[in-house]
């Protein structure tokens, strides 16, 4: 089942009846799910999606208070309106606070983890609490918050949900973070498919390189399995071209990232989180 949850006290609800057997165990977390492949069949357990958890302040001290569910280029839409810089790199990023804190989401020019002050997490339990930027570690495109198959350093938080953050800015003018704002949309609009249903990026970036170049030596760039297309425009891109199927994109993924090994001995790690087919969902 799906709850759509938009308060955090109609979070402790809903997780107090997963808790009761009211409703079914275990529990997956979502926000606008823009970076989740799931399995053909489906997820068995309760999913919480926070999207619905949006609303965002600005206060007068250059912070941002905003919960998990802000979508992130309304987010820096709105800080730059009201002189407030710093997000113009989440302009581009499909994504919400939550979602984007746990995968320090990010660009060339910034991440999540270079402007949090700090996050209130719930637990499974409907335990709160608030941490410090200083107390969590991020490095690229990940953090603790990511559950245990996907980090390298399993920590406590990973069976708890971000249900809000403080965010910093700084003082700039509205005009310039405008032109920032659209300029980075656009371009990012430009060199992405995202005038169409996609996953992306599939694969994290290796050191010193790129994995759309990778995968465009290797000779998979336009290639089609099913429904699911790589891109032409950008090959870390996967294009759903209509009825594409999550097994079309799995195995897209493994014959792409062993080509690419044997192109050029570099082993492509995903990006976009691919949830198992057949297995129940996990905190």
């Amino acid at each position: 089942m799906v709850a759509l949850v938009e308060s955090t006290e109609e979070l402790m609800s809903v997780l107090e009846k997963v808790r009761e057997g009211i409703f079914p165990s275990p529990v997956r977390f979502i926000g606008n799910a823009s970076n989740i492949l799931f399995p053909d069949g489906g997820l068995l357990g309760t999913v919480i999606s926070l999207k619905k958890m949006d609303r965002f302040t600005l206060r007068p001290d250059g912070l941002i208070e905003a919960e998990a569910g802000a979508f992130l280029p309304r987010l820096a839409f709105h800080a730059a309106r009201q002189g407030r810089g710093g997000l113009g790199f989440l302009s581009g990023i499909p994504g919400t606070v939550g979602g984007g804190i746990v995968m320090n989401a990010g660009t060339t020019t910034g991440e999540m983890g270079d402007i949090l002050r700090e996050v209130c997490l719930v637990s499974p339990d409907g335990a709160m609490e608030r941490i410090v930027r200083e107390d969590l570690r991020f490095s690229y495109r990940t953090s603790e918050f990511q559950r245990e198959e996907l980090s390298e350093s399993p920590s406590r938080w990973q069976d708890w949900v971000i249900v809000s953050a403080v965010l910093e800015t700084f003082p700039a003018e509205p005009v310039f973070l405008m032109e920032e704002w659209e300029r980075l949309r656009r371009s990012r609009s430009e060199a992405q498919p995202l005038d169409k249903p996609n996953l992306g990026s599939v694969f994290r970036n290796p050191p010193g390189d790129f994995a759309g170049r990778l995968i465009e030596e290797a000779g998979w760039k336009g290639v089609v399995r099913g429904g699911i297309e790589i891109s032409p425009r950008h090959a870390n891109f996967f294009v759903n071209r209509g009825g594409g199927l999550s097994r079309d994109f799995r195995s897209l993924v493994e014959d792409v990232r062993l080509a690419v090994l044997k192109e050029n001995g570099i082993r492509l790690e995903t990006e976009v989180e691919i949830v198992p087919e057949e297995t129940p969902a996990t905190v």
